[in-house]
């Protein structure tokens, strides 16, 4: 195994771990402030459900969890289509220090740079 192919497992495992690490808080949150009618609705919703559910909350924790659950969702859907650790706005291939510090950052330097400078 190369170098770049053990760090893309290491990021995939931790991507799968912080997955589910949040999703399990995402659940147990929405059952503790009792924004659904039982656990096993939440069981039986899906993961786009529970984001909306979540992030329509007024309770910041709630939209902060659902926030970073969709964001290391969509990094391991690009792992799926084979588009991880290429830049969402420009393609270009991410950095792997930014990739080691947030595996499920979706810009490269530059695009992240410009965003902050339009949108801050």
């Amino acid at each position: 195994m190369t170098t770049s192919e053990r760090a893309y497992q290491q990021l995939k495992r931790r991507l799968e771990q912080e997955h589910e690490a949040l999703l399990n808080e995402l659940k147990h949150e929405l059952v503790l402030n009792t924004l659904v009618p039982s656990t096993t609705a939440i069981e039986l919703a899906d993961l786009n459900a529970l984001i909306k559910i979540a992030g329509a909350s007024y309770l910041g924790n709630l939209h902060d969890l659902a926030a970073r659950l969709e964001v290391v969702d969509a990094a391991i859907c690009a792992m799926k289509l084979g588009m991880y650790g290429l830049c969402t706005d420009c393609e270009e291939t991410i950095e792997l220090a930014a990739l080691e510090a947030d595996p499920a950052q979706p810009r490269c330097h530059a695009c992240r740079s410009h965003s902050r400078y339009h949108h801050d």
